[in-house]
């Protein structure tokens, strides 16, 4: 089974530092008033008080006999993301980070995983799927 810390440590420079370029080119096609703010994370697994943050929540690792047998390691991580309460425009900013961090990764060509997407939004959480060769 691959160890999660190259995985983890990747992920998070992709999150902290190469996502607000997407978020920013997600602002730049709506100018429609709703602007994405960054993130104010400054770590991967951070209890960040300020909004809008993340928190990574990780879902399972998974080593199936399919797996075994082609030597992948899969992992299920979430990102759930932490807006204001009661803001009207919740709901767009919610599926807009989504697009960004889904363009992001359809982007990024990944040096500890050879597949990553996402696999759905529930509530406020945006779930991954990586897989990892040994």
């Amino acid at each position: 089974m691959k160890n999660f810390e190259d995985v983890y440590r990747e992920l998070e420079d992709l999150l902290i530092e190469q996502l607000p370029v997407y978020i920013q080119k997600i602002n730049e096609e709506k100018n429609d008033g709703i602007i994405l703010k960054d993130f104010y994370n400054s770590k991967l697994n951070e209890d960040c008080k300020r909004l809008p943050s993340f928190s990574l929540k990780m879902d399972e690792a998974e080593y199936d006999e399919k797996d075994r047998i082609i030597g992948n390691t899969v992992f299920a991580v979430g990102i759930e993301i932490n807006l204001e309460k009661d803001y009207e425009n919740k709901t767009i900013e919610l599926w807009r980070y989504e697009r960004a961090i889904e363009r992001l990764i359809n982007e990024y060509e990944g040096k500890n995983w050879i597949y990553l997407e996402v696999t759905g939004v529930k509530e406020n959480t945006i779930s991954l799927k990586i897989t990892c060769e040994e």
